[in-house]
């Protein structure tokens, strides 16, 4: 079972939520064309052309939602979750169902006037039918044309610190540590370890919790593996090879997995750090 707070590509990329639209769209124009739902196989004037034009029923759409999609994956530390997807892929289908009544309505049918069963009629006879064809296609794109992103390494942020509370789905499990003293944490079955920062060196700490709910609670921490989280700020190299690789932190000798999917973000932070280290 897929949990709905896993981590996933996103992709804040004009260009490429505009290749979303226009793939989509013209997906979309094909079927209708191929299929012809609404009774047009009945000849009329420019009727390719007609049907073609729900295609902008999906793209303007899309690129009206991407600007509030932008927000939270801001607000959310440039992280998105397996919930944000569904909730923005219900949000949005809703708003193209509703421009493609009104494109319907006024411009194939030619009627002057509407009710909100007619409208709920053409949402329940073509929108939903329609959903299970082209959901799966717009889900494909959005993970082709995105990615998981890692933050570049920043010496400003990490002069930055604040005080934040881990707590546990018990109420007796809670620890209070600096935001920067959090090294990294890893799974294990229904438990996740937190390891931190203290005077007296690193120290470990075991919450009854996913580690998707952890990863909520701490800012700096970053998905590497499906089972461990990382502070970059502690991030030292990445080694392996293709088949297998693993990252190693500065705090402790312990090597982290990384999956595949982690490593191309990594690189950039990395040739970012090296960088800096040597202005």
């Amino acid at each position: 079972m897929i949990t709905l707070n896993k981590t996933i590509a996103y992709s804040k990329n004009w260009k490429h939520t505009f290749m979303i639209a226009l793939l989509l769209g013209t997906f979309v124009s094909i079927l209708l064309i191929a299929l012809e739902p609404f009774d047009s196989n009945n000849e009329f004037s420019y009727k390719y052309l007609i049907l073609s034009g729900y295609a902008f029923c999906l793209i303007i759409p899309i690129l009206l939602v991407h600007p509030i999609e932008n927000y939270f994956y801001k607000i959310q530390t440039k992280r998105w979750f397996v919930l944000n997807e569904c909730l923005y892929i219900i949000a949005t289908a809703f708003i193209v169902f509703l421009f493609a009544f009104f494109y319907h309505f006024y411009v194939v049918s030619g009627l002057s006037s509407f009710t909100s069963k007619l409208m709920w009629g053409f949402i329940k006879s073509f929108g939903i039918p329609f959903t299970p064809i082209v959901v799966p296609f717009w889900l494909y794109l959005r993970s082709k044309f995105g990615s998981i992103e890692v933050p570049l390494y920043n010496k400003e942020n990490t002069k930055i610190n604040k005080t934040i509370t881990i707590v546990g789905n018990n109420k007796s499990e809670t620890l209070t540590i600096l935001e920067s003293d959090f090294i990294f944490a890893k799974a294990q079955q229904n438990y996740v370890d937190v390891y931190y920062n203290t005077e007296n060196g690193m120290e470990q700490k075991t919450f009854r919790n996913t580690l998707s709910n952890i990863m909520k609670q701490l800012p700096k921490a970053w998905q590497v593996h499906r089972s461990y989280l990382v502070n970059l700020d502690y991030l030292k190299t990445v080694e392996g090879n293709a088949r297998k690789r693993f990252i190693r932190i500065s705090a402790t000798e312990e090597t982290i997995p990384i999956s595949q999917i982690y490593y191309e973000a990594l690189k950039k932070r990395l040739s970012n750090s090296s960088q800096q280290l040597q202005n």
